[in-house]
């Protein structure tokens, strides 16, 4: 009996580390998920900019060309794509030029190769 209340609390630790593992990537359409996708990047001075890294991962068998687009011309990303392997993980840097006062958002486009979808990651702030 003692045998089987060890395997039972086994299984259900297996469970809790698989359910964690699993919730820390968000993912539109199961190709390509993101660590985070919003990251508060505090206050800056108006004319400053402030910065945020984006990691990805490669949810399939296959390599996976991931293409970003910016919203607008106050956002940039350090590639305008980057290939993935297979279950590996790559990363863009996000800056982002605070040009006025107060609360911001902006969003950067993520799409997979290929893929009709696509999802947004997003840099909020203050300018002061």
């Amino acid at each position: 009996m003692r045998n089987w209340n060890m395997i039972g609390l086994l299984l259900v630790m297996c469970m809790v580390v698989v359910l964690s593992v699993a919730g820390c990537y968000s993912t539109t359409d199961g190709v390509i998920s993101v660590r985070r996708d919003a990251v508060n990047a505090g206050s800056a001075e108006v004319g400053d900019s402030v910065c945020a890294t984006f990691k990805f991962r490669n949810n399939t068998y296959a390599t996976q060309t991931v293409t970003f687009l910016p919203e607008c011309d106050c956002t940039t990303v350090s590639a305008e794509s980057i290939r993935i392997e297979p279950h590996r993980r790559g990363r863009i840097n996000v800056k982002v030029a605070v040009e006025t006062p107060g609360e911001f958002t902006k969003y950067v486009y993520v799409q997979a190769a290929g893929g009709d979808e696509f999802f947004t990651v997003s840099i909020k702030g203050r300018g002061k």
